[in-house]
């Protein structure tokens, strides 16, 4: 693909991109009532520092100066949000302590030894994608064993499909980025993020259907019991 009609495209999935995340904020805000849901609480948490990340980001872009520090500082705390939404899911707790304790350490041996926290730290972002996305498939296997009316009128389902989604893309994207970024064309490194930035207004989508069925009768309950309080 031509650079020159690259750059406007790219530009304009960039700003849909950092944007997008007010469509599940929009629709949270519109169900306020659904606040008293734990998860809830802290996937509200998780989009509004989600915004806050990309605008600042966006902010310092437009002053000059690097966003790095943000990013960085941003994919501790989603790991750390998201972590504790699978905790609230899964079953076996003691496997989402053991990943927040891996991921903890590397990301302060990363930033001592291999990557500064003034660099972009796509090793870690490589390992929090690895057990993101992990963390979602053991879910995909635990809704396989709950019987209910709808699986697609279920919110859980399409939160789990929004995250399986991007991190699951986001691996291979992370992986090769530096690499990317410090070797190759500028054509392919504006590619890889054109992709990034298209896999995380999908996921946003996502997130905002899971938003639009918290509340759905087909959504409450299972093998008798009600979901309501998750």
């Amino acid at each position: 693909m031509n650079f020159y009609f690259m750059v406007p495209i790219a530009n304009a999935l960039y700003y849909v991109s950092i944007f997008s995340v007010l469509l599940p904020i929009i629709f949270l805000l519109k169900k306020k009532q659904n606040f008293k849901i734990a998860f809830i609480k802290i996937f509200g948490m998780l989009l509004f520092i989600s915004a806050f990340s990309d605008w600042g980001g966006y902010i310092l872009i437009k002053l000059g100066k690097s966003n790095i520090s943000i990013i960085n500082t941003y994919t501790l705390i989603e790991f750390f949000l998201l972590s504790c939404i699978y905790y609230l899911l899964l079953k076996n707790k003691k496997n989402v302590y053991i990943a927040l304790v891996i991921f903890i350490i590397f990301f302060i041996i990363n930033i001592i030894f291999i990557q500064p926290f003034s660099e972009f730290q796509n090793w870690t972002l490589v390992l929090e994608s690895v057990i993101i996305f992990i963390y979602s498939i053991k879910y995909y296997l635990k809704l396989y064993n709950i019987p209910m009316a709808s699986l697609f009128r279920f919110h859980l389902f399409w939160l789990n499909t929004a995250i399986f989604y991007y991190f699951g893309a986001s691996i291979l994207i992370f992986l090769c980025s530096n690499y990317i970024l410090k070797n190759m064309s500028a054509e392919m490194g504006i590619e890889i993020w054109m992709f990034h930035n298209f896999n995380s207004i999908i996921k946003n989508i996502l997130f905002t259907v899971a938003i639009c069925y918290v509340g759905a009768k087909q959504d409450e309950a299972y093998d008798g019991r009600n979901m309501s309080h998750i």
